[in-house]
C-alpha cells in the first residue's frame, strides 16, 4: 500500500486542499508499483498524484492516509485546479488535512 503521510504549503497559505503543494508519500515493503523502477518514497505534487490516480486508479492503484480510518485518496478537479482529497467520512475535517503539514519557501 501507498500512504500519504505529510503535506505542504506555501509559506503563510491558507491551509485548504486546493493549496497544498506537495505531498509526502510512502510505501509499504508489499507494495508492487514503482515510479521508474524505483520504490515511491518522497514528496510528490499534488498535480501529479492526481494525474496517477486518473490514470492508473482502474488498474488499482491507490492511496491511503496513514491515519485512521485510512481513508483513500481520489483526484478532484475545480475551476481547472487539480488536487487530491480523502474520500469523506463521518468527519469534518478532511483526513488528509490532518496529517503533519509543512512550508515551502
Amino acid at each position: 500500500m501507498i500512504y500519504a503521510t505529510g503535506i505542504s504549503f506555501k509559506k503563510d497559505a491558507v491551509k485548504t486542499l486546493e493549496s497544498i503543494v506537495r505531498i509526502q508519500l510512502e510505501a509499504d515493503e508489499n507494495e508492487t508499483w514503482k515510479l521508474s523502477d524505483k520504490k515511491i518514497d518522497g514528496w510528490y505534487s499534488k498535480e501529479d498524484i492526481h494525474r496517477w490516480l486518473t490514470s492508473s486508479r482502474e488498474k488499482g492503484f491507490k492511496i491511503k492516509v496513514k491515519l485512521m480510518p485510512y481513508s483513500e485518496l481520489e483526484p478532484v478537479e475545480n475551476n481547472g485546479v487539480k488536487y487530491v482529497r480523502a474520500v469523506a467520512d463521518s468527519t469534518e475535517k478532511n483526513n488528509l488535512l490532518k496529517l503533519k503539514n509543512y512550508s515551502e519557501e
